[in-house]
């Protein structure tokens, strides 16, 4: 076909018309492409970012070069809560002459952005609320020379946090589909802020526990360690390597709690926490005294994934615990059993002497001839006597007997089992010989004590209460002072108090 048999172009007709496509549409299609374009390379600048300043400038600076807008900024509220940039990309002149209070309320003169804000949604200029509200957006924007603009808010934790302003010079507003992309990459800005915000916080409690005071402790669920910190290896002398090579198996020792070790076993079965005091072993052998609480780990789905132990060696908080225990229930000069601990053992051993249909006696002993020790060469000799005294009560009697001080020169003594009135008698006779014994002052001069004792016996006496024991036995020492001078023995039984012919024996 000739060139003069080729069909003309009617002088009215454009090549999009000629085409049989409008020439919006295929703007709209470049429109989308480009908006698609912008959106990947956000994506592969922007997650990588280590800073939420970086971020934001990215996203600015990415925004104008791929041709979206010709400005980009990133609007929050500042001093006075006045709408600031935090990061921009474009003539900054326009921003300052359009920021607003958001926070205000609902005027003329705020525009777009005010109501932006405040509605949380997005906002275009093909939009068109009252002139009087875009008055003056309209006019600086015209100074400008930006002729659309659309303003979409920036959510973190589903609330709004920023507001991000695109302006172009071109006279094009964006079709619906545009703005779906639009406001879609405004929402990946916020979730990126957010995992920006929670890997910041990951790091930043990676550094606490690696620098923890306390030891931490990471595991699985099957219990193998995957992470424990420096002062995990400063506690125990493992290095994380060979913990989690070994297992923390290796702190337990045949000192170590069973009933402890079976509750804390029971607890991680049932992914519950548990806090407890453990006697582990460091890698030299030595022993400490471990504080234990470990938390489950679970995901969003609410499944167990982890272990956290933080651990704390409280071997120097448990031996003074320890030592105000002993402390408590101990005398300070003799390191016998107090009288509190005296009350709390007679409880016990009156029980057991019921359970097991038993003998118990409770003997009270007084120190005859100490006063004028006490007096004569003065205290540190009476407590020096009282030390030899209760020394040689507990050389003279079995492991399973009790003896206390209760203050002064009185003593009591719990005898417990013995089978007949000669066996008892037995022992409190090698007592006397024992205390009796002269006793050598630093001077070098020697002293001697005599004892005397009251002493009440169960089931004999018939008494099921252990106040009354000792109160009787308390009566029983009275009668034997009074007769100390009249008879042979030293001792009195409580029958004697009430039969005294019973007490001449």
């Amino acid at each position: 076909m000739s060139s003069d048999d080729a069909p003309r172009s009617s002088p009215g007709r454009s090549f999009w018309q000629r085409l049989g496509r409008p020439p919006q549409a295929d703007q709209t299609v470049r429109e989308q492409q480009q908006l698609l374009a912008w959106r990947g390379a956000l994506s592969a600048v922007l997650v990588p970012a280590a800073e939420e300043r970086q971020v934001l400038q990215r996203f600015c600076e990415i925004t104008v070069q791929q041709g979206v807008a010709d400005l980009a900024a990133l609007l929050r509220p500042g001093p006075q809560s006045m709408l600031q940039p935090v990061a921009l990309s474009g003539p900054r002149a326009f921003v300052s002459d359009i920021c607003c209070t958001p926070s205000a309320a609902i005027t003329d003169t705020q525009g777009p952005l005010g109501r932006a804000w405040r509605e949380g949604r997005a906002w275009y200029s093909e939009e068109r609320p009252s002139a009087a509200a875009l008055a003056e957006w309209n006019a600086q924007a015209a100074r400008r020379g930006l002729r659309a603009s659309a303003i979409l808010p920036v959510l973190r934790r589903r609330r709004i946090w920023a507001l991000l302003l695109l302006a172009r010079e071109r006279q094009s507003d964006w079709p619906s589909d545009s703005q779906m992309l639009l406001e879609s990459t405004a929402q990946l800005l916020g979730d990126v802020l957010e995992d920006l915000a929670k890997q910041q916080l990951q790091l930043i409690l990676g550094s606490g526990l690696r620098a923890a005071l306390d030891s931490v402790v990471l595991t699985d669920t099957r219990r193998r360690v995957l992470y424990v910190n420096q002062s995990f290896t400063l506690m125990t002398g493992y290095k994380e390597e060979e913990i989690c090579h070994k297992g923390l198996k290796i702190l337990l020792g045949p000192e170590t709690s069973l009933a402890d070790l079976a509750s804390l076993d029971m607890a991680l079965r049932d992914g519950v926490a548990w806090s407890g005091k453990l006697l582990n072993y460091q890698r030299n052998g030595q022993t400490f005294w471990n504080q234990v609480s470990i938390v489950p780990v679970r995901n969003a789905a609410e499944e167990l994934t982890h272990f956290l132990g933080i651990l704390r060696d409280v071997s120097r908080e448990h031996s003074l615990l320890g030592q105000l225990e002993y402390e408590a229930r101990h005398d300070r000069l003799t390191g016998l059993a107090n009288r509190q601990a005296l009350e709390e053992e007679m409880e016990q051993a009156l029980a057991r002497a019921q359970r097991n249909r038993s003998n118990l006696a409770v003997c009270f002993i007084d120190l005859d001839s100490f006063k004028p020790i006490n007096d004569g060469y003065g205290h540190d000799a009476g407590d020096l006597v009282l030390q030899v005294v209760a020394r040689r009560l507990r050389e003279g009697l079995r492991r399973t007997d009790y003896v206390a001080r209760l203050g002064g020169d009185e003593f009591v003594i719990l005898l417990e089992g013995h089978q007949s009135r000669e066996g008892l008698e037995l022992v409190l006779e090698k007592l006397e010989i024992l205390v009796h014994s002269p006793i050598s002052l630093p001077n070098g001069q020697e002293v001697t004590v005599q004892l005397s004792m009251g002493i009440t016996r169960y089931p004999e006496d018939g008494m099921f209460d252990a106040g009354k024991l000792l109160r009787f036995a308390d009566q029983a020492l009275y009668r034997a002072k009074a007769l100390r001078n009249k008879r042979s023995t030293y001792w009195v039984y409580y029958e004697s108090v009430f039969t005294p012919a019973a007490g001449a024996s």
